[in-house]
């Protein structure tokens, strides 16, 4: 009885399967992008500088801005619309509200701050971190902190010092910082 020949398909499987294989492994021992080292991935993360800018601050650049009021109000519409959160920012508002604390966990200060453009926002100032600031409705605030997408608007929050020595979020009102 004679052997069966291998059909030529069967030999351009195993050849594809080969090559395959081959460039896997070049591409795995490349010197292609290396994974983060831990201090990169805390740079990523760390909040910028704090600045007197009036935008969104991208944890990579900021762009340059004139009027804190204006451009950190059409930031937040800008970044309410897109969907977008973990974005720092300054603004300026008036608290159009006064909220209970939030006592579960770390305990938040929440009001609603109105801005130039009748937008509202929720702020949640850590006050196990950070000093109350003595609110009352009416007041002008100005604000650092980072910003989170919400449907109702967005929650500002981190407007505090960091604990782990990275730069934070403040607030300002009645000439003192609050951080």
């Amino acid at each position: 009885m004679d052997k069966p020949a291998k059909s030529k398909a069967s030999v351009g499987i195993g050849t594809v399967l080969l090559v395959a294989v081959v460039l896997i492994i070049r591409v795995m021992n490349s010197n292609g992008p290396s994974a983060p080292t831990d201090a990169e991935l805390a740079e990523r993360t760390a909040p910028p500088p704090a600045t007197e800018r009036g935008s969104a601050e991208p944890r990579s650049a900021a762009p340059e801005t004139t009027s804190v009021a204006d451009e950190g109000a059409q930031t937040i519409e800008d970044l309410f619309e897109s969907g977008t959160s973990d974005t720092w920012l300054t603004f300026e508002g008036t608290v159009a509200r006064l909220l209970p604390d939030d006592n579960e966990g770390s305990r938040h200060q929440k009001f609603i701050v109105e801005l130039s453009t009748g937008q509202t926002i929720l702020i949640a100032h850590n006050i196990d971190l950070a000093p109350r600031v003595p609110l009352e409705r009416g007041d002008a605030v100005r604000i650092r902190g980072e910003y989170e997408w919400t449907e109702r608007g967005g929650t500002v929050h981190w407007t505090h010092h960091d604990p782990d020595g990275r730069p934070g979020g403040w607030i300002d009102h009645g000439g003192e910082r609050y951080e």
